[in-house]
């Protein structure tokens, strides 16, 4: 009795057994069936939708059902990224996945989408963290303070070697490299109406570079952004050369705003009667010594800069100006003074006089105040003996 029952439970159980094995079969192809449908359903969709936006439908689908890997924290160590001119936000995602920035591309794409700043990212060099939070990592890119840059700050009126010792200080090369490079002017994009002759193209202003920049692409940057001011000022290229020499010397010789475009009508007063420009500035241009001030010898120096030898102006510019100098130079000032000098050195005060012997009374009204000046000087040298 034993065994038949025994018999009986397992012939139960094995009917049991292929009705549950039909009933999943059916269940499976009712599945199939189903998302027959459905994979039919998006085919109609991708057709009617196009092959972009279906991407994003597909994604979608894969986002709901996979979870983004992100890391939980601020990060640690440091790690440097280059976000390149051009590159798309998946660009940077992958960038930052591949130094180990961020756990996964996709964790950067989520919260650079639900971002509105993130297109304020900007090409250079950063400084991040490994293991960052895709969150942070969005917020450090948009830290200037992040990025990994180096700065060179140039004031009006100074000369080429001025430009090679400030980019040698701030790269790894020597400025004899700097100046082999400045050789190759046309190289440099140079305009052909400077005639190889680099003094004063290069524009006075606070630039930032990448760590990488070399000296070509420094001083090339520099000559462009000369050009631009000339073209933004209306100044035509046959033009080019003379504004840029003329406001180079209304550079050196003007202090306040307001003197120089009359200095730039003096300048160009006394060309159109081929008057000898006797200007300072020029001759310290061929001089070592120190000053603003020539002295007799330094006036009788055999040079096309000696403007006190020589009528015309030098054969190039004598020092890079600024806008408002090509300004003045574009656009100098209408009146008859052929005389100008500064009476107070101080305050850049200048007076100007139609006649030389106006101009001697404007000479002694500085001869008044240095000699003031220097009294001042032995007063206070007294009182500190």
């Amino acid at each position: 009795m034993m065994t038949d029952l025994f018999h009986a439970q397992t012939e139960a159980t094995t009917t049991t057994s292929l009705d549950m094995r039909r009933l999943q079969r059916q269940k499976r192809r009712q599945t199939r069936q189903k998302w027959t449908l459905v994979v039919s359903a998006v085919a109609l969709v991708l057709l009617a939708i196009g092959g972009s936006i279906a991407y994003n439908f597909l994604g979608s689908f894969e986002s709901e059902s996979n979870e983004i890997a992100d890391y939980p924290g601020a990060g640690q160590g440091v790690v440097q990224v280059v976000v390149e001119q051009g590159d798309t936000g998946a660009d940077i995602a992958q960038t930052l996945f591949e130094s180990g920035v961020v756990a996964s591309p996709e964790s950067f794409i989520r919260e650079a989408n639900a971002s509105a700043d993130a297109g304020n990212i900007t090409p250079g060099y950063y400084f991040l963290q490994r293991e960052m939070k895709a969150e942070f990592a969005l917020l450090a890119l948009l830290d200037p303070g992040n990025k990994n840059e180096l700065t060179i700050t140039i004031p009006e009126g100074r000369t080429v070697d001025s430009y090679f010792e400030a980019i040698a200080n701030l790269t790894d090369y020597s400025k004899a490299d700097i100046e082999a490079v400045a050789e190759d002017t046309e190289a440099l994009g140079l305009p052909e109406q400077a005639n190889g002759i680099l003094e004063g193209w290069l524009f006075p202003a606070t630039y930032t570079f990448t760590p990488d920049a070399q000296p070509a692409d420094i001083l090339a940057e520099m000559i462009e952004a000369t050009v631009n001011v000339l073209e933004r000022n209306g100044v035509a290229q046959d033009r080019w050369m003379e504004v840029m020499t003329v406001a180079s010397i209304i550079e050196r010789e003007a202090r306040l705003e307001d003197d120089r475009p009359m200095v730039g009508g003096v300048i160009y007063n006394r060309l159109d009667i081929d008057m000898r420009l006797e200007m300072d500035s020029t001759v310290k241009y061929i001089s070592p010594s120190e000053g603003v001030f020539t002295s007799s010898e330094e006036r009788e120096i055999d040079s096309p800069y000696n403007t006190y030898m020589y009528t015309g102006l030098p054969p190039s510019p004598i020092a890079a100006p600024g806008e408002a100098a090509i300004k003045a130079a574009a656009d100098p000032a209408q009146h008859d003074y052929l005389f100008f000098v500064t009476i107070n050195t101080d305050t850049g005060e200048t007076r100007y006089a139609e006649t030389f012997d106006e101009h001697q009374d404007n000479v002694a009204l500085l001869q008044e105040w240095a000699q003031a000046k220097a009294a001042e000087a032995e007063d206070a040298e007294g009182a500190t003996d």
